[in-house]
């Protein structure tokens, strides 16, 4: 099916809307060469499929499978929205005799495990906590996406193939770690293909972030996983750099943290954050929750607060002119907010893959306690029940470890959300606290330090030859 004839069977089903009907089904258009590239994962096969669509919105993904596949193929798509379940009756009866549209909510219909081909592109949402039920058991899931996703895998057959178009936040932090384990445990991730801009295709669609292809199939793990790392949509896959890894390469810790790239071997001799007896916390004060306690001026008995506002280079800053509260009053002590003082490494919770580095780390050292806002990492070394600050060497050498360039590629490959998790940052390879101090000796974080300073400083300590 070509390009051509997937246009016409889009505008000819956009027809029968009326133009308002025609500007809402914009935002449920998947974007063609998107479609195209999703669709051309599946494995070729003469043999007719079982097509499943899961909320098909317009139907061009489910059309474009169809098209191309053979004669006696048949199409289920489920679409809630009345208007769009037309559309996508529409779309698929020009490429497809079998087909049904059933115009519902996909957690209301009941799928048999019968699918040989499952395609879909499901909303991006946020959710309160869900169970979704497995044959294993209940699998909690905190967006609309991943239960889409679940319901999608458990309905394909066995040696069945599914391919979505989904964020990539799945592939790391907590909230979805109990799905990457029950993914894991029952198919096999054949293909991850990661789109390197979001500007492009994807800037109507309202998502923060990075945009990926899955296939997964109903079996056991193949021996290699297909990994296409910075793909742009205007050129077929095949064409494209891609690289074949075994699954385990791609995989670290106890929560199955999953990576688009092999670990740079440099990295190899270090290990994790957690396991150097780095810990790392997320500031405790929500500021809507504490409104009562957050002051403009310094108040007898309260502490310094600290926002991503006083980051000023590589050291934090307090106070600063901004439109944030500088302070907290006494009552915060009861509060369960107060670190006590000493020197860290904060971390700002929040930055996206178009920024110039994904972590932005702060030297902080108080001599009071003080008061951290939730959108920061604090990084210490303690525990998750207690802050215990860090040696003052240490968070002067970790903040500049952690602006490093390689640091900044490692945490690329592994999360592809705008969240800097502290479950991400505590598998981070890291020197020990030795060789942190070594690295602050070296260079100060006060002052105007530049990029290459940190690089060049990190390299020649390490004995790194630039060719590795």
């Amino acid at each position: 099916m070509t390009s051509e004839t997937i246009a016409q069977i889009r505008n000819e089903a956009a027809a029968s809307l009326s133009p308002e009907q025609q500007q809402q089904w914009e935002q449920f258009l998947t974007p063609m060469p998107v479609a195209e590239q999703a669709v051309s994962l599946f494995t070729p096969t003469d043999r007719p499929v079982r097509i499943l669509d899961l909320g098909s919105g317009s139907g061009i993904l489910s059309a474009v499978v169809a098209g191309q596949s053979a004669a006696g193929s048949s199409v289920v798509a489920i679409e809630q929205d009345a208007d769009l379940a037309a559309a996508s009756e529409s779309s698929l009866r020009q490429v497809c005799d079998d087909v049904t549209v059933i115009n519902d909510s996909v957690f209301n219909v009941m799928l048999d495990d019968q699918f040989d081909r499952v395609i879909l592109n499901p909303p991006y949402k946020k959710i309160r906590p869900m169970t979704v039920a497995t044959s294993g058991g209940g699998v909690k899931v905190t967006n609309l996406y991943t239960a889409f996703l679940m319901m999608a895998i458990q309905a394909l057959d066995e040696g069945g193939e599914c391919v979505a178009i989904i964020p990539r936040s799945w592939m790391n932090g907590d909230y979805f770690k109990d799905f990457r384990k029950w993914m894991l445990s029952g198919c096999s991730i054949d293909a991850l293909a990661v789109y390197g801009s979001r500007q492009e295709h994807f800037k109507d669609m309202n998502v923060l972030q990075e945009i990926m292809l899955l296939k997964v199939s109903k079996r056991v793990q193949i021996g290699t996983v297909t990994v296409y790392a910075n793909v742009v949509p205007d050129r077929p896959l095949e064409r494209q750099p891609h690289e074949s890894v075994a699954l385990e390469s791609l995989l670290m810790g106890k929560d199955r943290i999953l990576r688009i790239q092999q670990q740079d071997p440099r990295l190899a001799a270090f290990m994790p954050m957690a396991d150097q007896g780095l810990w790392v916390s997320t500031g405790k004060l929500v500021w809507f929750r504490n409104r009562d306690v957050l002051s403009d001026v310094e108040q007898p008995n309260g502490h310094p607060l600290y926002w991503s506002d006083n980051q000023c280079g590589m050291v934090m800053a307090h106070p600063v002119k901004c439109d944030r509260e500088q302070w907290v009053n006494g009552e915060a002590d009861s509060r369960n907010v107060v670190l006590p003082a000493g020197s860290y490494c904060l971390v700002n919770r929040f930055s996206s893959k178009e920024q110039h580095h994904r972590i932005y780390a702060s030297y902080l050292h108080s001599d009071v306690d003080f008061v951290a806002d939730n959108k920061l990492n604090y990084v210490h070394q303690g525990t998750s029940r207690r802050t215990v600050p860090l040696d003052d060497r240490s968070a002067r050498g970790l903040t500049l470890w952690l602006s490093s360039s390689i640091v900044d590629k490692w945490y690329r490959q592994v999360s592809g959300s705008t969240q800097v998790n502290a479950t991400d940052l505590r598998q981070l390879p890291c020197p020990s606290r030795m060789q942190l101090g070594v690295l602050a000796d070296r260079l100060p974080v006060e002052g105007d330090v530049n990029q290459n300073q940190i690089d060049e400083t990190v390299e020649r300590l390490f004995s790194w030859v630039q060719a590795s």
